[in-house]
């Protein structure tokens, strides 16, 4: 009996900490499909590329890069993300993340507590839809 108790205070923690990770289904580079922000779309990010790599997400744009990192807990729907910018003493920002088909749709809410759906809809909060790029070949 206390060997089985033992060894529930043991494993269940370290069970615990596995859970929130980087997953190796989200690394890869991805195109940016749909970006929302304060309930409204930001065409001037379309040409955004995001890359997941080591538990690092980047987010590539035409003037600037900025990167986070990020784990992400898959014990329960939804899915929860949180990055940590990489540069900074900003807190973590927390968010939600699904995979439909082809698409990763990422919700979270800049200063504030972790949206409960994919709207995506309210100030502060923000949506990507991700599309998984094709490498373009050489001519």
């Amino acid at each position: 009996m206390i060997r089985a108790l033992l060894l529930l205070l043991l494993v269940v923690p370290v069970i615990g900490a596995q859970e929130k990770a980087p997953v190796p289904v989200l690394e890869g580079t991805y195109d940016l499909q749909e970006f929302l922000e304060n309930n409204k779309a930001g065409d001037d990010r379309k040409d955004a590329t995001v890359v997941f790599k080591d538990g690092v997400m980047t987010v590539k744009l035409k003037t600037r890069e900025d990167a986070a990192k990020f784990t992400v807990d898959t014990a329960k729907p939804p899915f929860q993300i949180d990055f940590k910018p990489t540069v900074g003493e900003a807190k973590a920002t927390l968010g939600i993340w699904r995979i439909e088909k082809s698409e990763i749709t990422i919700v979270f809410q800049k200063n504030g507590p972790r949206p409960s759906d994919f709207k995506g809809l309210g100030e502060g909060v923000v949506k990507f839809v991700l599309v998984k790029s094709i490498p373009k070949k050489d001519k």
